[in-house]
C-alpha cells in the first residue's frame, strides 16, 4: 500500500461497510425527519407537513437501499438493523414542541445544518464508493438531498 492512500482522509469501504453505514445513515435521518415533524406540528403545520415529506424520501432511500443490498446477498444484513438503543434515547431526549417565531427559526436552522451534514455524508460516500449499484442510488440520494437543503433554506427564509 502507497503512504498517500494511508495518509489519506478517505479510505474504500467494502461494499457491505458502504452499504451498513448508508442504511444507518438514513434510518437516524428518517427518525430525525418524524421528531421534527412532531415538533413543528402545533404552530407551523406547513412545516410539519414538510418534514413528514422528507421523513418519506428517507423511507424511499432505505427501500431502494434495501433493494440494491438484496442484489449483492446483504439484504439480510440491512433489514434486521434497527436504531441502538443510545441513539433512541437520545433522539426521545431531543424531542421538544416548537411554541414561536422564534424557536421555529432556530430549529429550522438545526434541520438545515443535519440536511447539509448528510449530503456531505453522501458526496463524502460516493467518492470513495467502491459498488457500481450503490454509486447509481449514491447520486440520486445526492441529488435529493442537495434539493432537501435548498427547500429548507427557502422555509428559513420565508420565516426571517
Amino acid at each position: 500500500m502507497s503512504n498517500s492512500m494511508l495518509e489519506s482522509p478517505i479510505r474504500c469501504c467494502l461494499p457491505e461497510e458502504e452499504f451498513l453505514l448508508a442504511w444507518d445513515h438514513e434510518l437516524e435521518e428518517m427518525h430525525r425527519y418524524r421528531g421534527f415533524a412532531l415538533c413543528f406540528l402545533p404552530t407551523h403545520p406547513s412545516i410539519s407537513r414538510l418534514m413528514v415529506a422528507l421523513g418519506i424520501e428517507c423511507e424511499e432511500r432505505l427501500d431502494s437501499l434495501l433493494a440494491s443490498a438484496e442484489g449483492l446477498g446483504l439484504g439480510e444484513k440491512l433489514r434486521h438493523r434497527g436504531l441502538s438503543p443510545e441513539l433512541q434515547a437520545e433522539l426521545r431526549r431531543e424531542h421538544f414542541f416548537v411554541v414561536d417565531d422564534g424557536i421555529a427559526r432556530l430549529t429550522l436552522a438545526q434541520v438545515l445544518l443535519a440536511a447539509c451534514n448528510s449530503w456531505q455524508f453522501y458526496r463524502l460516500i460516493l467518492d470513495s464508493c467502491s459498488s457500481q449499484e450503490l454509486c447509481v442510488i449514491l447520486r440520486h440520494f445526492v441529488d435529493q438531498k442537495d434539493n432537501a437543503c435548498r427547500v429548507l433554506e427557502e422555509v428559513q427564509e420565508f420565516l426571517g
